[in-house]
């Protein structure tokens, strides 16, 4: 049985790692990935353990180990390096027979340890990108992310503002142009499933059930998720109408942690609705929201302007965060 050797950091684990893990195997009956995890690494190890887990669980032949260990790392293939490796690889897996990479390191290793050493896609012809290129932009490498690292890197960007600011209209626009998932208001559903209006019981039911739809969304969205509203404005109007502030699970907080705020001014006509208070009010929530963003420290951008500037500036204000590639 011939058993086989793929060495890596997978900061992140991207499509062309699988392919390598994907050729190593085809090319041995057993097939170690070691994933080797150095302090003060930007991901966590046990972040691109799970990658690789949720990857290759199902393939049979192929075994995922971790290592903490203190070995030696170098920014480019190293003989000096290679050598302890070697010896380290050498003691943990004896029955290795072949290793796999797509670097100099790779026959290096092979040389030390007496094993046969097989070159995967070298000059990156077959899959251009490497982590380098991954962690520098995620949003314009997007489609060279793994599956099940890309959750990791999608940015959650709230639309957050006083009632009639149009909230619900941009989260979807935005949702549309970028090619990905939204979170609509659920206060309002719920509101309308309940048919009756507003009470305590219901505030409590609308922070877990918004919360909810996030996590759920976030699980299809690519790059970005938008979100119409947070758990902050329905803290607020429960104190507002009935001087309570409902205490949340924590994992709703968790939920309701975003990259971006996106503040919607009251710069637009009101439009009133059964569900709003009146006109006068939307100053006075516009100005404790905006001191809700100051208190937490949020990072956020105030849009104003008509519809379509505030499509543009919304647009400006992400893509001057994270450059996505679309635009160009």
């Amino acid at each position: 049985m011939k058993h086989g050797l793929v060495i890596g950091k997978f900061l992140p684990l991207h499509t062309g790692h699988e392919a390598l893990i994907k050729f190593a195997k085809s090319n041995c009956d057993e097939l170690i990935v070691l994933l080797g995890v150095t302090a003060g690494e930007p991901i966590p190890g046990y972040l691109r353990y799970k990658w690789l887990w949720e990857t290759f669980r199902f393939e049979p032949g192929i075994r995922i180990e971790y290592t903490d260990d203190p070995l030696p790392d170098a920014p480019v293939s190293s003989r000096e390096v290679s050598k302890v490796w070697a010896d380290y690889l050498s003691k943990r897996f004896p029955e290795t027979r072949v290793i796999f990479s797509s670097e100099q390191y790779g026959e290096y290793l092979a040389e030390y340890m007496g094993i046969e050493h097989r070159f995967f896609d070298a000059e990156r012809i077959k899959i251009p990108v490497s982590g380098t290129m991954i962690r520098d932009n995620p949003y314009v490498n997007w489609g060279y992310l793994a599956p099940s690292a890309k959750h990791h890197f999608i940015k959650k960007i709230c639309l957050f503002g006083a009632e009639s600011t149009g909230k619900s209209i941009l989260t979807e626009r935005l949702a549309a142009h970028y090619k990905t998932e939204f979170v609509p208001e659920v206060a309002r559903h719920i509101i309308d499933d309940e048919g009756c209006s507003v009470t305590l019981d219901i505030i409590k039911k609308i922070g877990p059930a918004h919360a909810e739809a996030i996590l759920s969304k976030i699980k299809t969205a690519e790059r970005f998720l938008f979100v119409d509203t947070d758990v902050e404005i329905t803290r607020m109007f429960s104190d507002y109408y009935f001087k309570v502030v409902p205490e949340f699970p924590a994992w709703v907080d968790a939920a309701n942690r975003f990259d971006l705020y996106l503040f919607l001014e009251t710069d637009t006509p009101y439009i009133d609705d059964p569900q709003r208070d009146s006109e006068h009010m939307r100053e006075v929530f516009r100005n404790k929201l905006l001191d809700i963003l100051y208190n937490k420290n949020a990072d956020y951008e105030i849009i104003s302007g008509g519809w379509e500037e505030r499509f543009e500036k919304a647009v400006a204000a992400i893509e001057k965060r994270w450059p996505s590639g679309l635009l160009r």
